[in-house]
Parts: structure tokens; C-alpha cells; sequence
């Protein structure tokens, strides 16, 4: 009798074992494939060449970096642009190059980098930030941090500069709250006579509002002064369940609560339950953080980075993602950081290391009336095409009645679309169609999309869109009037604008 039970004891534990196995060895697998495969593989455009991040915009053209001393460089860029318009060069202007339309391009043109130029300041009296527009987050957050301040508004990652951040009007995790020019009290810029101007709500407004959002295409920013806010821990809270609530839970957990000043939503891409699923993700005010308080690194961002890489293409790999992420966040909750913690995050989680593919970014604005239009749209949309959509974030912006070119226009949710492709002239093809069809899709909803991305608009979608670029390019061309200052993108619209008859109206 003893023998038989611990006979049957011993198949027992075996059982248990084999089980735990069996579930443990396929993620386990898949996981180290996804590990193995996701190496670094060199890129570069070749040489006299210039690119960006989508590594789809190869182009001739010469970049020269900025001194770091402003008088330094004042005087060397005057001089580049003397040279520029005596030669008929083309000047863009670059930060961390991570606009994937080619805004930082213009060929056989001259491209500023203006990462060396990143002096900080802080007025302690006024909590306002002094930075030269090539300071990344990176550099600014830490610098807060000492102070026991915060940034107000900026992506959701820290590699972006001050001065790219501006010229796309970005916006982030900070819900209910209007995109970054908001917080911008006035800039700095240099245009292409040689002028240097402050620009604000005060003095020079009109030019304050086109070089916010603006591109690079009005003059040189050259210096910020941003709105700061205290550096306060937070503690995390999620909510999980159906996409089709998710506006609803929004309202609930992070309009109805005063405290939460940190807020995302992630929709579930799995094939099995594609956008039907949703997590609410917030941070709520405990307490001011003290001055200097450490900055915890993210950790296992190497995991984190294998657990992403092996979503591409991959059902399984992306059920494993959602899964994982679930159980995590699920383990976070009620756990607190700071807020410099949290928006000091690195975009090496996921930058793609492959010699063959890219990752592009889409964003759409729709308000929140026709979220669930919008999401049954992309659920009918996207499976048709060959795009491997990897990751949607939703995050909540407010109207911006400060730049020209607003695409918040009222309270909307973006969806932040983050595709997988391969390089070559069909993906790209594919990408094309499938983006006018979404823009068209937002169109019809109120919406608009984000111009920092892929040229695959058609001119017709960005006018219909954008109903004020016409004015914005003759506004452009009465501030610039030798067009010194383009880019890949101005070169594709501008010309399939009639800005002859273009009512010139200002901001209000």
C-alpha cells in the first residue's frame, strides 16, 4: 500500500512537472528564436548621404553640427545661411532625425544638427526652463530633476530634442491637456535674412504659431523657455476590458480624478481579439517627490525588448506580448514612481536593429464621439494589407489654439499606430494605400492625422485636412521668401498648393 501511494505520488510530481514544462517550453523557445534573430545589423545611407529614422529617405546632402557656445553659433549659422542662399543650397534643420517624412532632408541641400546646442537653465523664481533647442529630454529631465521640477508636456520617450518636440507640436502621456506649444512661454529664432527674433503670445504671435508645429520651415529655433511642473510621485493604477468602453473608463478613472496627471490606453492586436480589448493605464498623485531623488532605471528592458521583437509577424509572439504585459502591469498595480521616472524612458525598448525592415509610426486625432468608429474602421482596414501592425496607444489630447496647423481641434483620442514593414517598393506601395485609406477613414470622422510620419497622403487629403496649408505655405513664403528653409516634406505639398488666392488669416 505505502509503495503504491508513493508510487503514485512520484507520477504525480511528474505529471506537475511535465505540465509545467510543456507550458514553460514554447514561450520559453519562441522567446530565445526572438532573442537569437534580433541582432544589430549596420545602416547607412552611403556616403554624402543623410537619413532618418524610417531609413526609407536616403539623400545627397551634407550635415554640419552646430558649436555649442550660442555666440559661437549664432555667428557660424548666419554664415552658413549666407552661403546657403549664394549657392542656392536647401537648408533643413535635424535633431534626433526621428520624423520619418524626410522633414529633416532636403536634397543636395545643407542639413543643420543641432544636437551640440544644448545649454539648460532654470529660473527657480518662475519654475520656466531656459534650453537651446538641441537638448534632448535625456539631458533635461536629470537637470530637473535636481531642482525637484518636471516636464510639463513632451513625448513618450527621451530621445527627442527641444527643438524637433516644437517643430512637430508633440504631445504624450499627459491627459487633458492641449500639445506641447501650450507650455512654450517664447522661442528664439532665427530667420533666414539673418534676424534674430523672440517670438511669443505677446511679440511676434503670428510667427510664435507657425514655428510651433511648423516644421523647420519658418526659421531656426534656437532657444526654448518652457513651463515646468513639479516632480511628484504617482501611484499606478490600470483598468482592463472591452475597447468598445474604453472612452467611458476614461472618463471615469482619469476626468473624474483630479490627482491622475499621467494616463495611455493600449488596444490588444492579436488576431484572435483584434481591437477588442483595451487597458486604461494612470498615474495619480501621492506626494511631492524631494529634489534630487534617484532616478530608477525601467529595468529589464532587454526582456522586455525580446518580448517585442518576437510580436513581429508572429500570432503567437503577439499573444505571448498582450499576455505578458497583462500579467505584469497587473503586478505594478498600486506601485509608485516619480514623474521623471516614468517619462524618462528610452526608445531602445523597441528601435529596430534590422538591415531589411523598418518600423513606421502612424497617429490619428479623433474625438472622442467617434472613438469606436475609428477603431471598427482600423478592425475592417488594417487586416487587409500586408503591414504588420505591432502596437496602438491611445492617448488623450486637448485643442490647441496656439499653432497654425492644429490637429487637435477639439478634445480627440490620437491612435498611435506602430507598423512593422519591409524596405522595398511593394511594402512601401502597401504602406501608401493603407495609410490614405485611414486618413480618409478620420476624414470622414472629424479627425486628422499626424504630419510627422510617411509623405503617403495624397495632396487632396492633406488640404481637405489641413483646409489652412495653402495659407500656411504663403505665409511661409512671406517670412522665407528665397524658400531657404525645406524639406523632403514641403517639396511634396508645396507645389500642389494654389497659394495665390490664399486667404492670409492669423491666429486668433
Amino acid at each position: 500500500m505505502g509503495s503504491r501511494w508513493k508510487k503514485n505520488v512520484w507520477l504525480g510530481l511528474l505529471a506537475v512537472v511535465g505540465l509545467v514544462f510543456g507550458v514553460a517550453i514554447r514561450p520559453a523557445t519562441h522567446l530565445w528564436q526572438a532573442r537569437a534573430l534580433d541582432t544589430e545589423q549596420s545602416y547607412s545611407p552611403g556616403p554624402g548621404r543623410a537619413d532618418d529614422v524610417s531609413r526609407l529617405n536616403p539623400t545627397v546632402m551634407r550635415t554640419i553640427a552646430i558649436d555649442p557656445d550660442s555666440a559661437v553659433a549664432l555667428r557660424q549659422i548666419r554664415q552658413l545661411l549666407l552661403v546657403a542662399q549664394a549657392r542656392h543650397l536647401p537648408v533643413a534643420l535635424a535633431g534626433a532625425h526621428h520624423s520619418m517624412g524626410g522633414h529633416t532632408l532636403a536634397p543636395n541641400g545643407l542639413r543643420l544638427d543641432l544636437r551640440p546646442f544644448k545649454y539648460l537653465s532654470l529660473d527657480t523664481v518662475s519654475n520656466v526652463l531656459t534650453a537651446g533647442s538641441g537638448a534632448r529630454w535625456a539631458d533635461i529631465i536629470p537637470y530637473l530633476n535636481h531642482h525637484g521640477r518636471a516636464v510639463a508636456t513632451m513625448q513618450s520617450d527621451n530621445v527627442f530634442t527641444v527643438g524637433g518636440s516644437l517643430s512637430v507640436n508633440c504631445h504624450g502621456w499627459q491627459p487633458n491637456q492641449p500639445p506641447i506649444a501650450a507650455t512654450v512661454e517664447s522661442v528664439r529664432v532665427l530667420l533666414a535674412d539673418g534676424r534674430l527674433l523672440t517670438c511669443s503670445r505677446r511679440e511676434n504671435r503670428e510667427l510664435f504659431g507657425l514655428v510651433l508645429g511648423g516644421y523647420g520651415l519658418f526659421g531656426i529655433i534656437l532657444e526654448a523657455r518652457l513651463r515646468t511642473v513639479p516632480n511628484e510621485v504617482y501611484a499606478y493604477g490600470r483598468v482592463a476590458g472591452p475597447a468598445a468602453d474604453y472612452v467611458r473608463t476614461y472618463r471615469q478613472h482619469v476626468d473624474a480624478n483630479a490627482r491622475v496627471h499621467l494616463a495611455y490606453g493600449r488596444l490588444n492586436v492579436t488576431p484572435t481579439n483584434f481591437l477588442e480589448q483595451a487597458t486604461l493605464h494612470y498615474f495619480a498623485t501621492k506626494r511631492r517627490a524631494a529634489p534630487g531623488q534617484p532616478l530608477a532605471t525601467p529595468g529589464l528592458t532587454e526582456f522586455k525588448r525580446t518580448v517585442f521583437a518576437g510580436s513581429k509577424h508572429d500570432a503567437y509572439g503577439k499573444q505571448l506580448r498582450w499576455d505578458l504585459e497583462q500579467l505584469f502591469s497587473r503586478a505594478q498595480a498600486g506601485k509608485e514612481f516619480s514623474r521623471n521616472e516614468i517619462m524618462n524612458e528610452s526608445p531602445a525598448l523597441y528601435l529596430n536593429r534590422s538591415a531589411n525592415q523598418t518600423d513606421i509610426l502612424h497617429e490619428y486625432f479623433i474625438p472622442a464621439r467617434n472613438f469606436n468608429a475609428f477603431r471598427r474602421a482600423l478592425q475592417r482596414r488594417v487586416p487587409r494589407y500586408q503591414a504588420d501592425l505591432l502596437n496602438i496607444t491611445l492617448r488623450n489630447v486637448y485643442a490647441d489654439t496656439d499653432t497654425f496647423l492644429p490637429y487637435a481641434r477639439e478634445e480627440v483620442f490620437g491612435f498611435v499606430l506602430f507598423f512593422n514593414q519591409a524596405l522595398g517598393p511593394a511594402a512601401e506601395a502597401d504602406m501608401a494605400a493603407l495609410t490614405q485609406e485611414l486618413i480618409a477613414e478620420a476624414e470622414q470622422l472629424d479627425g486628422t492625422y499626424y504630419l510627422p510620419y510617411r509623405l503617403h497622403a495624397t495632396p487632396a487629403q492633406l488640404r481637405r485636412v489641413y483646409p489652412q496649408f495653402p495659407a500656411f505655405v504663403r505665409l511661409k513664403r512671406r517670412y522665407d521668401p528665397q524658400e531657404l528653409f525645406q524639406s523632403r516634406f514641403y517639396q511634396r505639398y508645396r507645389t500642389t498648393v494654389d497659394v495665390s488666392s490664399a486667404p492670409v488669416t492669423s491666429l486668433p
